[in-house]
C-alpha cells in the first residue's frame, strides 16, 4: 500500500508514510544508531589502543631511567640541560598524544632526522625585557621518529638548578606507578641526597623579572610565573594547555628556594629540594 502525497496550501509537498514506511524508517533510524555507536566505539578502540602504546613506552622509559648510567648521558651545554637516550623509545606523536599540543618550531636535520621545539613566552609581562624571556623544552628525533635528546632550556633550569633536575629524573626510575591516577610517585626515603647550593629569590628575579604574583602559602614565600605557549593546540578544546605556571617556594628567613610546582603541557611538575639536599 503506498503513502500518500498531496500539496499543501503554502505549495509544499507533504507525505503520509503508511504503518510499512513506518517500520521501514524505524529500522533505518536504529540502524543509524548502531551504525554511529559502532563508529564511536571504533574511534574509542583505536584511542585505547594508542593510548596503551604511549603508556607501554613510557614504562619502558622508566626502566632504562631505573639504570640511568647504562641508558642515559647528560650534558650541560651553555646552560642548557639535556638528556641523550642511548636507546631511543618515545617517538614524537607521543608527545602530541600527551601535551595535546603541536610543536612551536621544527628543524630538519641531516640524516632524516629533526629537532622540535615548543616555547613558552612569559605572559603577562610586566617588564620590557621579559618579552625576550622564554623557557623551551627542544626534542631531537632520529629518522624513525623516536627521541634521540631532551633539552631543558636555561631559564627553565634557573627553576629547577641542574643538580636537582637530574637527581629528579634518576629518581624516575625508582618510583611507583600509580595506575588508576596515572601518576608516578617516589618515596623520599629513596631520593638521593646531594649538597648544592639553592637560588635566592633575588637570583630569579634577576634572570627572569618581576613575577606576576607574590604570596604567602604554608609561611613560605611564593613567586609566581604564567607563560604562554607559542603553538596550537590539535583541538580548541585543548586551548589551556598553551598556558603553564610556575610557583617557586623559597624559605622568607633564609631567601633559598625550597621547591618548585609547575605545569607545562599539561604535564605537572614537582620538585621538593629538601628532600634531595644534606648538610655539609
Amino acid at each position: 500500500m503506498a503513502g500518500w502525497l498531496w500539496i499543501n496550501k503554502s505549495g509544499g509537498i507533504a507525505v503520509r508514510a503508511t504503518s510499512e514506511m513506518h517500520a521501514h524508517m524505524k529500522n533505518v533510524f536504529i540502524w543509524g544508531k548502531v551504525e554511529k555507536s559502532l563508529r564511536i566505539l571504533a574511534v574509542f578502540a583505536m584511542a585505547m589502543v594508542i593510548g596503551g602504546c604511549v603508556w607501554f613506552r613510557l614504562l619502558e622509559i622508566k626502566n632504562q631511567l631505573a639504570d640511568f648510567d647504562d641508558n642515559v648521558t647528560v650534558s650541560v651545554v651553555d646552560q642548557h640541560f639535556i638528556l641523550n637516550f642511548r636507546k631511543p623509545t618515545l617517538l614524537s606523536e607521543d608527545f602530541v598524544y600527551l601535551s595535546k599540543l603541536r610543536p612551536s618550531r621544527v628543524e630538519h636535520l641531516d640524516g632524516g632526522g629533526y629537532r622540535w621545539y615548543l616555547d613558552f613566552r612569559i605572559d603577562p609581562i610586566r617588564e620590557p625585557e621579559q618579552k625576550k624571556k622564554q623557557v623551551s623544552f627542544v626534542m631531537t628525533y632520529n629518522a624513525k621518529d623516536r627521541l634521540v635528546s631532551f633539552d631543558f632550556s636555561p631559564l627553565f633550569v634557573q627553576m629547577a638548578p641542574v643538580a636537582f633536575l637530574e637527581a629528579s629524573i634518576r629518581s624516575l626510575g625508582i618510583g611507583k606507578i600509580d595506575q588508576d591516577k596515572r601518576q608516578l610517585k617516589v618515596d623520599p626515603e629513596d631520593l638521593p641526597k646531594i649538597v648544592s647550593g639553592l637560588p635566592r629569590s633575588t637570583d630569579i628575579t634577576r634572570v627572569m623579572g618581576s613575577p606576576e604574583i607574590v604570596e604567602s602559602e604554608a609561611g613560605l614565600k611564593v613567586l609566581v610565573y604564567h607563560f604562554k605557549a607559542e603553538s596550537f593546540p590539535v583541538d580548541p578544546e585543548y586551548e589551556d594547555r598553551r598556558i603553564a605556571e610556575a610557583r617557586l617556594y623559597f624559605d622568607p628567613k633564609k631567601d633559598e628556594m625550597l621547591g618548585l610546582k609547575g605545569r607545562f603541557a599539561g604535564l605537572k611538575l614537582t620538585i621538593d629540594y629538601r628532600r634531595f639536599t644534606q648538610n655539609p
